[in-house]
């Protein structure tokens, strides 16, 4: 009979909730010593272990995954955590959300919250996967963690065989704007937006000089204009790219905030986009469909891209066969944003 017994029927007998049973056999927290006994007794009378072969069996049965990402307010992360919660939902899982507000600190301070609430797994986006430079403190963390809870890095470069990286294919995402570009003319074409210190600005920077080396060109340094990612940061790109004697005839953003920043400070300055500059965001947030032009974007794939790392992470869970990454094709849109020279 001991086989069959689960935590469900330990806490049923005992009269406890579930939770408190797997704080007892996990530690994790503290439980009165009356409650504690009459646990305990439940479990001797059925001869009651976890499998040690196993993962801890909290984390196996409290039906929800957490969620790390550095700013909920930004379209791209609530959109993939829309995405994940309509296929988590489908999966009997729900999602418990932690935004870091683009801390490292907050970060955490976030596994420590996600470790006390006994998640089942881990999804980890933005913030330390996307340092260039992490210290050992921040990588340690994230590996300790999912040495104990099955975890999933989305688009993020920690390379551990404890995780699974879920990505979508950049490199092809900027070639695909390359090759539309290019198709329509444009031989100077620079990229505005993102950080130094991030791996995101130096990976799509390297797709662009690869991107366009298969068509014979090269870029010009002084196009690729890093601030940050936010719209206000596409205003600053642009303000210095006109302060150039020369300038590219069309420029693909880091990100759509910073090509809406880009069309903002292009209207200040009367600049007319397409005619003088055309324009390609990253990302295909909702925003896009509804800029003044409707922006030319790369699309992530964001239906594919949530199911996928809900499939990844919950056969994690189950223990089942997965790659340790796997890649999703980007799509091109195309609206009003570019045009022929």
């Amino acid at each position: 009979m001991s086989t069959k017994i689960t935590i469900y029927d330990i806490a049923r007998e005992a009269e406890v909730s579930v939770a408190t049973v797997s704080r007892i056999l996990t530690g994790s927290a503290p439980v009165s010593p009356e409650t504690k006994q009459r646990v305990e007794a439940v479990l001797q009378k059925h001869k009651f272990r976890p499998n040690k072969l196993a993962r801890n069996l909290s984390y196996q049965r409290s039906m929800m995954l957490g969620v790390i990402l550095p700013d909920i307010t930004n379209p791209y992360f609530s959109t993939i955590f829309a995405e994940m919660q309509r296929d988590a939902l489908a999966s009997d899982y729900s999602l418990l959300l932690f935004n870091a507000m683009n801390s490292l600190e907050l970060e955490s301070e976030g596994l420590a919250y996600l470790s006390r609430h006994q998640v089942d797994g881990l999804i980890f986006m933005g913030g330390r996967v996307n340092e260039i430079t992490l210290s050992d403190r921040y990588r340690a963390e994230l590996v300790d963690f999912a040495a104990k809870v099955p975890t999933v890095i989305v688009n993020g470069g920690i390379q551990s065989d404890l995780v699974s990286i879920v990505q979508t294919d950049e490199r092809g995402g900027i070639a695909q704007a390359v090759d539309y570009l290019t198709g329509l003319g444009h031989t100077r074409i620079g990229m505005l937006g993102g950080s130094a210190h991030i791996t995101v600005t130096r990976d799509r920077q390297a797709a662009l000089r690869a991107a366009l080396a298969e068509h014979g060109l090269t870029v010009c340094d002084e196009w690729l204009i890093a601030d940050s990612f936010s719209i206000e940061s596409g205003e600053v790109c642009l303000e210095r790219l006109l302060q150039l004697p020369e300038q590219p005839t069309a420029v693909i953003c880091i990100n759509d905030l910073v090509a809406l920043g880009v069309l903002k400070a292009a209207r200040h300055h009367q600049l007319d986009v397409p005619k003088q500059l055309s324009v390609v965001g990253f990302d295909d947030i909702y925003l896009t469909a509804v800029s003044a032009p409707e922006l030319t974007t790369v699309s992530h794939n964001y239906a594919a891209l949530g199911s996928t790392i809900i499939d990844t992470i919950v056969k994690r869970i189950n223990e089942e066969s997965v790659p340790a990454s796997v890649l999703i094709d980007m799509e091109l849109v195309v609206r009003d944003s570019c045009r022929r020279v």
